[in-house]
């Protein structure tokens, strides 16, 4: 079993990602979903991570991609798929990376979805939560093929 942690959405509180690495200190992956506007590239090591689109200043990828057991995760912002039916645009990107799983960011909202066999989840935002949610970030448990998620508050 794999313990991924995901978060995103911190906007400039660097002291967020050391954070939440002492509180999930046991975690195999950590991914950050974008728009970390960090001070300092080395407060990002150790994560995989993207590009958000307030990243100005970072060189960082658009698209990430690992494996965890029988699962392909794909790893991105989410400022290309807009608000609505942002799962049917991003199940495109699924398909031509072959991958299973979408981890994005920038709603700052906390949201998992499942269609067919594709499974997409955004942490919501460690700082600046919108649509009523709290400050926070997700945990991903992968056995095989299986995945388990938990959404936990700062």
């Amino acid at each position: 079993m794999k313990k991924i942690v995901v978060m995103s959405d911190n906007h400039g509180d660097d002291h967020a990602m050391e954070w939440i690495r002492e509180l999930e200190s046991d975690a195999d992956y950590y991914v950050h979903c974008g728009d970390s506007e960090t001070s300092d590239k080395r407060f990002l090591n150790g994560y995989i991570c993207v590009q958000g689109n307030n990243d100005w200043t970072l060189d960082l990828p658009r698209f990430a991609k690992f494996k965890a057991e029988g699962l392909t995760f794909l790893v991105t912002h989410g400022q290309f798929y807009g608000y609505f039916k942002r799962e049917n645009l991003m199940m495109v990107d699924l398909k031509k990376y072959r991958c299973d799983v979408m981890l994005s960011g920038h709603s700052h909202i906390p949201h998992y979805a499942k269609i067919g066999d594709y499974q997409f989840l955004n942490p919501g935002s460690t700082t600046l939560p919108r649509g009523g949610s709290a400050r926070g970030y997700a945990v991903i448990y992968v056995d095989g093929k299986n995945l388990s998620y938990e959404f936990k508050e700062l």
